[in-house]
């Protein structure tokens, strides 16, 4: 193809995943969690949807007790609605997105490398779920407790904006998931030759000093807890993708070594 051809190519990929985005996003907002319409009427014409059921639960599991939330912007419950059904609409279409960014690039790609890409988008894919399970069960209902504790002991009242609550809780599901991925992008670069496992190994004290750091400043918890939370399974992630990327690179040395042979 020419460089016109690739840019139309990459546009036509990218109006398919737009898309399918907005049609699951749609899709969300709209079709109802439940048959049942019997308390629906005139007078009351909502009925629970797939969002409105996702911000409810998000509210029940996360807002602390005794806590309660103002909408204090008069669109705060429309601005929370469509954030909520973006990002369920962005996670139904994560394989679509996926499969058309690989056939965007396979064309390019040697057989040996597609299989580390699939390697790459599976892994990928599954940490950044673990992610999301983890932020969800354990890392965030803990960081709401612990920033409610603050307001305790200042002897405020238990009041948080709507949309700032929602916002805090989406951007930490993404952090959570974005940051457990980590291992995955260190196995690619080892297996491009980009980064080498003794740069890794010799190094251990200055990458898990600044993923530290990084947790501190993207975590909105003031305490160690939720810090803690998240820098234990990135520990033994990473652990793991460096015996994955010595593998690697043995099998590599070995291979050349037969080559030259």
């Amino acid at each position: 193809m020419s460089f016109m051809g690739h840019i139309k190519e990459l546009v036509n990929r990218l109006r398919t995943i737009v898309i399918a985005v907005v049609i699951s996003t749609i899709i969300v907002m709209i079709v109802p969690v439940s048959l049942d319409f019997s308390n629906v009427s005139a007078v009351n014409p909502y009925y629970p949807t797939i969002t409105s059921t996702v911000i409810t639960n998000l509210q029940e599991r996360f807002l602390p007790e005794g806590a309660e939330l103002l909408p204090l912007s008069f669109l705060s419950p429309l601005e929370v609605y469509v954030f909520v059904a973006l990002i369920l609409g962005v996670m139904i279409s994560t394989p679509v997105i996926a499969y058309e960014l690989y056939k965007f690039i396979n064309p390019a790609l040697y057989k040996h490398e597609r299989k580390a890409i699939l390697q790459f988008i599976t892994s990928f894919v599954g940490l950044f779920a673990f992610g999301i399970i983890l932020g969800y069960l354990y890392i965030i209902p803990v960081s709401m407790r612990t920033i409610s504790m603050f307001s305790d002991m200042l002897s405020l009242p238990p009041t948080y904006a709507f949309s700032e609550f929602y916002s805090l809780v989406g951007f930490a599901l993404l952090t959570c998931g974005l940051i457990l991925t980590l291992p995955a992008f260190l196995v690619i670069l080892v297996k491009a030759g980009i980064l080498k496992t003794k740069t890794l190994t010799g190094n251990r004290k200055f990458l898990y000093g600044f993923l530290i750091i990084a947790i501190a400043l993207i975590d909105p918890d003031p305490g160690l807890v939720t810090e803690a939370l998240i820098f234990l399974p990135l520990v033994i992630l990473t652990e793991i993708s460096i015996l994955i990327a010595k593998r690697i690179e043995k099998n590599r040395e070995e291979s050349e070594d037969s080559s030259d042979t």
